[in-house]
Parts: C-alpha cells; sequence; structure tokens
C-alpha cells in the first residue's frame, strides 16, 4: 500500500482552534513557538506527541506554531487546518517509493533532533527509511542523488529517501539543528540510524535526541 509522507506548518493566534477536527492520521506533532493544547493536552514549545485519533487544536499563546508530519494515501487531499484564527500550510509531500508497507504491516514513526557542530561535514551515509527535515537552527547542505538543497534556512524542509548516499554540512561559523520525521524498520527502535560508507567519518550520538518513536501498524 503506498503512503505520502506529509509535513505542514501550522499557525494559532489567541484564541485559534481547529474547526472541524482533523481526522484520525499516523501523525507527529511538534510545537515551535507558544504552546497549544492537543486533544485537551497542553504543548509547550520544543515538547512533541504522537497521535492516531482524530485531533482538535487550541492556542494557549498568544502566537504558536507547529509542525506536524502525517502520513496519507498519496491521491487524499491536504489536511490543512480549518477554523477561526488559524493558519495552515503544506511545506513537503513526498510519497514513499524506498518501502514496501502492505496493509496490517508494523513500522517505526519517529521524530528526532539532530545537531551537527559549526564546521562539520557529515561524510558518506544512508538511512534505513526515508524521512522529511525541517530546520530548526542556522543553515544546512544536502548532496545526494535526489534533491540536493543548499543555504537552508531556518523552517525550511528537505526530503532523503534512505537508501541514497547523503553528504550534509552545516556553516563553519554556526551550527545547523533540525528535526527528522521519518518511517522506520521497527528493529531500529531506539536506536540511532545511519550506515556510514566513510571510515574516517564516526558518528557522534551525543549530537541526536529522540523525540518520539511510535510503533504503527499501518
Amino acid at each position: 500500500m503506498p503512503f505520502s509522507l506529509n509535513l505542514y506548518h501550522d499557525q494559532l493566534l489567541t484564541g485559534g482552534s481547529t474547526e472541524p477536527d482533523l481526522p484520525a492520521a499516523h501523525r507527529l506533532i511538534f510545537a515551535r513557538h507558544g504552546a497549544v493544547t492537543v486533544n485537551g493536552q497542553t504543548l509547550d514549545a520544543g515538547s512533541s506527541v504522537y497521535t492516531g485519533e482524530t485531533v482538535s487544536l487550541a492556542a494557549v499563546a498568544e502566537w504558536s506554531q507547529i509542525w506536524r508530519w502525517e502520513l496519507a494515501q498519496p491521491n487524499h487531499a491536504p489536511q490543512l487546518l480549518g477554523g477561526d484564527k488559524v493558519f495552515s500550510s503544506l511545506r513537503m509531500s513526498r510519497v514513499i517509493a524506498t518501502l514496501e508497507m502492505p496493509e496490517g504491516s508494523d513500522w517505526l514513526f519517529r521524530l528526532d533532533q539532530i545537531t551537527s557542530a559549526a564546521g562539520r561535514i557529515a561524510d558518506r551515509h544512508q538511512h534505513p527509511g526515508p524521512g522529511i527535515r525541517c530546520l530548526l537552527e542556522g543553515t544546512f547542505n544536502v548532496q545526494q542523488d535526489v534533491e540536493s538543497v543548499r543555504d537552508r534556512a531556518p523552517g525550511d524542509a528537505w526530503w532523503e529517501t534512505g537508501p541514497d548516499t547523503v553528504i550534509a554540512w552545516s556553516s563553519t561559523q554556526m551550527h545547523g539543528k533540525f528535526l527528522r520525521g521519518m518511517v522506520l524498520p521497527v528493529e531500529w527502535e531506539g536506536t540511532v540510524t545511519g550506515t556510514w560508507l566513510s571510515k574516517d567519518d564516526v558518528p557522534r550520538r551525543g549530537n541526536w535526541e529522540l523525540l518520539v518513536d511510535q510503533i504503527i501498524t499501518v
């Protein structure tokens, strides 16, 4: 069964809330600014949660922004927020073509954070599954056979397929920090991904922070 991975950026002002609720989906939500309630649970800036249920969002702070990663059928319409004092945009949508995901199979739906030190170059590496990255701080560059990007700024997104070889680097003046919403085989639960193809590059586990690891059935 084919799936798309979609990244949305949503903004909510004081008093803003979803109307109607978002339909049920496998969904990772990260509070980028401010604070919101997700089905009545408060999510402060920097916090994240997984939900597979219908979702009601409401603003707590004066201005809030959330980033949400969702799995959907490729032919489904975008799930933009409706309601007063909200604004929603689909920042990226990619069909997952590198994993076979039959109905009833289990997968790891992950949200994690990577910090790349100023001047560091992550030499040739691959991942066991695809994902959409979105930059939090600094700037970032990615060289790969598909969708190479340069000078990503905070809020910018990019796609990595998983098996395609990647070389990446941040600025020589400032670290780069980004989130990754990824779909992975379940055996990677709790473990940092990355197959390093260069013996000269040693992965630095301290630069990795796991936010959400949720096993889902598609």
